[in-house]
């Protein structure tokens, strides 16, 4: 049996629908309404909005069956906490940083770069779901899924053969 791939996932503009979010804010007394429009559920993590699109914790709770998933976002160990329980998924393990400023990619790509080592020594796939904005690490061997485009996953968006 094949070792199930391992998946970094990211939050804000995958999990968290950020231009849902940009529509809705700021919140108002329609907020219900309009993320109802727009199918998102609005929620709220430590004092942050969050629009979760209806299908995401099917989406979530599917690759988590498929494979193992690391939380790789700012959001650290918040992550596990509501916005987790949401989905109906984790804990998950989480990328953490070690001494790194958390703007930019460059604390994600230091922090991961041991794990996909050992992943991809070990003949596991990595998969990393991002908001890239087409600025792609230089990683060799990672399968990326970019959501920058539109700032969230859709199930089209996971190629069904990185799980075979």
């Amino acid at each position: 049996m094949t070792a199930k791939p391992l998946v970094l996932l990211d939050m804000d503009g995958v999990v968290n629908d950020l231009q849902a979010l940009d529509v809705l804010l700021p919140l108002g007394p329609d907020s219900p309404q309009v993320a109802q429009n727009l199918g998102v559920t609005l929620m709220h993590s430590y004092g942050f909005p969050l629009a979760i699109p209806y299908y995401m914790p099917e989406l979530i709770q599917e690759l988590a069956v498929r494979a193992e998933i690391w939380w790789c976002t700012t959001w650290r160990e918040a992550a596990n906490d509501d916005i987790a329980g949401h989905l109906g998924v984790g804990p998950f393990p989480v990328i953490d940083r070690e001494g790194y400023d958390l703007s930019g990619l460059d604390w994600k790509i230091r922090n991961v770069r041991p794990l996909v080592e050992r992943a991809q020594r070990r003949g596991r796939k990595v998969i990393w779901i991002e908001d890239f904005d087409g600025d792609l690490p230089d990683l060799d061997g990672i399968v990326y899924i970019d959501t920058g485009e539109r700032e969230r996953l859709q199930p089209s968006d996971i190629p069904l053969d990185v799980f075979e």
